[in-house]
């Protein structure tokens, strides 16, 4: 076995080759993905050894595995002997993995949110052994080609990296592993549920002030229709939470519905207290309710808009440029 070189750097290049489904219930998605790796090898060099020659498990291994990987993944692994034009071998290990990732959503903008797909990279070894940095002359690459969950995904081709040190045993913090995290993006398709449930939750909502057509002197059928209103809004309250894990904070979703549920318990409210009224003023003051009610749920519904457009849409108009960003690096690269 040769000895470790102090500090050892190993080159990475992450490559996602197939993007699968991406469950935002579970947190995880499943991808093929590639992972190269190269590190020096002096004690190859000027030998010009091809791989068939060398015994691989006598050679120095940074002992790579995917930190986020979920269960057993499949993996295939190759090697080969490079050398550059003053005879110094790298070893470049080629890595390919079909299995699980797990991924923490953030999931504030659901549905218009955008998702980081993350594979974490990490030598077994310590780091003041390996240091894992990013490949000096191969790319990460995000094949969109393949990417299998089109209908609700859209995959930004460009990627991101970053270094980190991570600490595996927490009986000893001082023991830390070298880390390469290498992501790459797909924004959610909201068309389905602006359409199949912000929409019908609107039009929910706007039927409630159809309820003050029915004879004031009638509170009971007023309160039966309302009650109606809402027991059908907390059914598709209902529907989002079958789509998303258990989470302590409000998504875009949670915040319009329940918003439009206190809309609804106000008409309710309002539908049993307008028969305590004096009759000579009942009239005048609920035609100021119904007016006040409507401007206000007109101006949540266009501010909910103007919200929508100048911080999640923001989010993806980032995305949209770094794309951009991404392809003119590739075609300036391609020149030299």
């Amino acid at each position: 076995m040769t000895n470790n070189p102090l500090q050892a750097k190993v080159q990475i290049c992450v490559q996602f080759f197939k993007v699968g489904e991406i469950d935002t219930l579970k947190e995880q998605f499943t991808a093929d993905v590639i992972v190269k790796a190269k590190w020096r090898e002096p004690t190859l060099d000027g030998q010009n050894k091809s791989a068939e020659n060398v015994d691989f498990s006598k050679i120095w291994n940074p002992k790579l595995y995917i930190e986020n990987s979920y269960g057993d993944p499949k993996e295939q692994m190759r090697y080969r002997i490079l050398y550059n034009d003053k005879g110094d071998a790298y070893i470049s290990e080629k890595r390919v993995i079909k299995g699980t990732f797990m991924e923490n959503l953030e999931l504030d903008d659901f549905p218009f949110d955008v998702q980081d797909l993350t594979v974490t990279v990490v030598s077994e070894l310590p780091s003041y052994e390996v240091e894992l940095i990013e490949d000096e002359t191969d790319h990460h690459v995000v094949n969109r080609q393949s990417f299998v969950d089109e209908q609700e995904w859209f995959l930004y081709m460009h990627t991101e990296c970053s270094r980190k040190d991570i600490v595996i045993d927490q009986a000893d913090n001082s023991i830390r592993r070298s880390a390469l995290s290498v992501k790459c993006r797909a924004a959610r398709r909201p068309g389905y549920f602006v359409w199949n449930i912000f929409m019908v939750t609107f039009l929910i909502c706007t039927l409630s002030f159809a309820t003050f057509s029915v004879e004031k002197e009638k509170p009971e059928n007023r309160l039966q229709l309302s009650f109606t209103l809402i027991l059908t809004a907390v059914a598709f309250k209902s529907v989002v939470n079958n789509s998303l894990p258990r989470i302590s904070y409000l998504t875009y979703m949670d915040k319009y519905l329940l918003a439009a549920m206190i809309m609804l318990t106000v008409v309710c409210c309002w539908h049993a207290i307008v028969t305590t009224l004096p009759d000579a003023s009942r009239d005048i003051v609920e035609i100021y309710v119904l007016s006040i009610l409507a401007v206000i749920y007109f101006i949540y519904n266009i501010g909910f808009l103007i919200m929508i457009y100048l911080f999640p849409w923001r989010k993806r108009r980032t995305m949209v440029q770094k794309d951009r960003d991404y392809r003119e690096g590739l075609l300036f690269n391609s020149k030299f």
